[in-house]
């Protein structure tokens, strides 16, 4: 998960200094702790071979080894060269590799604007926009990132989650160009485009343009991805880098022993080197930056959330598209598209819900995400107060009359936000995603009957989570996916039944 620290340095003090500095998940001290503990056993455990073990005779010999490591090492391996410029590079990369992941608030708003009508015909088709767009960056990121593969290792489990119908499945299925299948779903869209400027839910091709032109966008970022993950920098640049930080910590091994014979001993015995432990710590966390960012699309600390991202892409683009449209009672219709191997337009596996959850499998639902929240907006800053003054600043209340700055003064009552804030909190704490998995987890034993569902040649490829027999009445049936499963728990009689 991408680790936020931001509220942490929004003062420059020792405080902030050190929240900062003793953080563990992220940070250097996880990245190099390990290595650091294994080199200083090693470096230990030759200063006693040296003291306790050798012979005066080879002791001499390793003496002399210790001076020639240790001359002009620095010179002779210029780490920060090598490193500024790599990490540099990398950082380049992971920045145009975060800019093309792509973010679909600009192509909905053109979506619910520009694509007129509230008809039931016209929102299928605007949301079916936004889900084809989110189906392709999940087939590209599935295909380049582990963490969106744990969540859908196939075809099936996108089928499953909503992104997709079982009929856009079976054409993806009959497509064999991996590469064209990526932007099927991006033909759909422009197809649909096209279709609702000829039937005039578009007013003019200005317009239609304009639309086209911001999916283009999208599909430009996704495809950027693509040829990042393709072609990645080149072998021969990590390995010197990597390369060149390990053996000039080997040779600091025997470079950096303190020389406690002969007749030029070190100025002092520490054991300890501790000015090289230091190096060790900036030149491998340095290093480590690198490591990380080579594939931002991975499972470390610091990785892009690509499933948060499909996630809030999917909830935020549905949002926006059926926001501004009243639902009017007009009745289901089915927009059959006369392009080669469009799909029908029907209702999406989020029809009618409130609350869009996503789905993962159990295993990948376990990794913690950071969400797109501000870092500062769970503060309350008004915990124990019942009101807030507000006033102009002082200096425009320097050139205002005692009339008029009485004018200005409010008073903000701020019981109903502490209020809000304290359930809030306390659901927060009371629902914890842990537990609330590992009540999913225990249901998910329960036995599933499928009563009518998606089947391919009389075989069932996956069953959905809907009418929810349990020992808990539902409060809210908006709040699941309206499907027609029913789930029994173990030891009940198996009686079907619909809500």
């Amino acid at each position: 998960m991408t680790i936020s620290y931001t509220l942490d340095v929004s003062q420059t003090n020792l405080q902030s200094f050190f929240s900062l500095l003793l953080r563990w998940r992220g940070s250097v001290w996880k990245a190099v702790f390990g290595q650091l503990a294994v080199w200083t056993a090693v470096f230990l455990l030759i200063s006693c071979i040296y003291r306790y073990i050798l012979s005066p005779s080879q002791q001499d010999v390793f003496e002399q080894l210790v001076r020639y490591f240790d001359n002009k090492l620095d010179a002779n391996i210029p780490l920060t060269f090598l490193l500024g410029f790599f990490v540099s590079f990398v950082v380049a990369r992971w920045g145009s590799i975060l800019n093309g992941i792509g973010w679909i608030d600009d192509a909905s708003l053109l979506f619910a604007t520009y694509i007129r009508g509230a008809d039931e015909e016209t929102r299928v088709i605007r949301r079916n926009l936004v889900r084809y767009l989110v189906l392709s960056q999940a087939l590209v990121l599935r295909d380049i990132s582990m963490q969106v593969r744990k969540r859908f290792p196939t075809m099936d489990t996108l089928a499953a989650s909503g992104l997709m119908t079982h009929e856009e499945m079976d054409i993806l299925d009959h497509i064999k160009d991996p590469y064209s299948r990526y932007w099927t779903s991006i033909q759909w869209s422009l197809n649909l485009v096209y279709e609702c400027q000829k039937k005039g839910k578009v007013e003019s091709y200005y317009l239609m343009n304009k639309i086209v032109d911001e999916i283009g966008k999208f599909r430009h970022g996704l495809a950027s991805l693509l040829k990042y993950d393709w072609v990645p920098v080149p072998l021969v640049y990590p390995q010197v880098i990597f390369l060149a930080v390990r053996i000039y910590f080997m040779i600091c091994l025997i470079g950096r022993q303190f020389i406690v014979t002969g007749s030029n001993p070190s100025g002092i015995d520490l054991w300890l080197p501790i000015t090289t432990m230091v190096q060790f710590l900036v030149y491998m966390g340095w290093m480590k930056v690198a490591e990380a960012l080579l594939n931002p699309l991975g499972e470390d600390d610091d990785d892009l959330e690509c499933n948060y991202i499909i996630d809030k892409n999917l909830i935020t683009g549905l949002s926006i598209v059926d926001t501004m449209w009243k639902h009017d009672d007009t009745g289901y219709s089915m927009v059959e598209e006369h392009m080669a191997k469009t799909p029908a337009q029907k209702k999406d596996e989020f029809w009618g819900i409130d609350k869009i959850a996503p789905l993962y499998s159990m295993e990948s639902a376990e990794r913690s995400v950071h969400p797109l929240v501000g870092s500062a907006s769970k503060i309350n800053l008004v915990k124990n107060k019942k009101e807030i003054v507000m006033t102009p600043h002082k200096n425009k209340l320097s050139e205002l009359d005692p009339t008029e700055q009485k004018t200005y003064l409010r008073r903000v009552n701020v019981s109903d936000h502490n209020a809000k804030h304290a359930k809030q909190r306390g659901l927060e704490r009371a629902n914890s995603p842990d537990k609330c998995l590992s009540k999913m987890r225990s249901r998910s034993n329960g036995k599933f009957r499928t009563s009518a569902n998606g089947s391919q040649n009389g075989v069932d490829l996956w069953t959905r989570a809907g009418d929810i027999e349990m020992n808990v009445a539902i409060s809210n049936p908006n709040q699941v996916h309206p499907h027609s499963i029913t789930v029994f728990p173990p030891d009940e009689p198996q009686t079907t039944s619909r809500h």
